[in-house]
């Protein structure tokens, strides 16, 4: 069961990917660059996985968390991006980008470091560092949120890829905490995981989709 939800995951991943990827091309990219790169980071680490899968258990493992740091990293940068799009509305002093990248630099690190257990093994390590890392973009896209509902006229476009977001890393917090605490949860914390990103995805594509042009009525 759990390797045909992985083939059902990725193969719908790739599709809403793609439509994500397809829309930004369209001229969003230019506005929305760490979005896009976000995106075909996604993708590729998505081939990546498929490929990788027919490798032994251990290099999988590591491959799967180089992938799973790259994206954090990805993660980090959209949201100080769409942080820094949002001040642009309000009033820029409130927030510095420099003191967003610092503090992001210093939390990155700082779980890296007391996170390590050379008892756990690395899959517990980079567990608990991931976990660590989204819930710190959580508290991000909160404060995301908290700029764009302060302005007058808020950023549609914004909130729904800071929705999208939110349901995301939200999802991968709860499904990493569900699948640790025992093995009856690995299958429920796994379906959440894929869902809520599934469901991300599809938010972004509804995000960055150009809007229908209205049909000219007939005389």
């Amino acid at each position: 069961m759990q390797q045909a939800l992985q083939y059902c995951a990725w193969g719908v991943g790739l599709w809403l990917n793609l439509l994500v990827i397809s829309a930004l091309l369209r001229g969003s990219y230019r506005q929305y660059p760490f979005a896009f790169a976000y995106a075909v980071a996604l993708l590729l680490s998505t081939i990546a996985e498929i490929a990788a899968s027919a490798l032994p258990r251990g290099v999988r493992s590591e491959f799967y968390w180089v992938d799973e740091v790259i994206l954090d990293i990805l993660v980090f940068c959209v949201v100080i991006a769409f942080i820094d799009h949002a001040a642009a509305d309000v009033n820029r002093n409130l927030v510095q980008r420099r003191w967003l990248i610092t503090a992001a630099a210093l939390i990155f690190a700082a779980s890296f470091i007391i996170r390590r257990d050379p008892l756990g093994g690395l899959n517990r390590w980079m567990t608990l560092v991931s976990r660590d890392l989204n819930i710190c973009a959580v508290i991000l896209d909160l404060m995301l949120w908290s700029l764009l509902l302060a302005s007058r006229r808020p950023n549609r476009r914004l909130l729904l890829l800071s929705g999208g977001l939110g349901i995301q890393l939200t999802g991968a917090i709860l499904g990493e905490s569900v699948r640790g605490l025992s093995r009856s949860g690995l299958i429920p914390g796994t379906l959440l995981e894929v869902i809520t990103g599934l469901l991300g995805l599809y938010v972004w594509w509804r995000a960055f989709r150009p809007a229908p042009v209205a049909r000219a009525s007939r005389a």
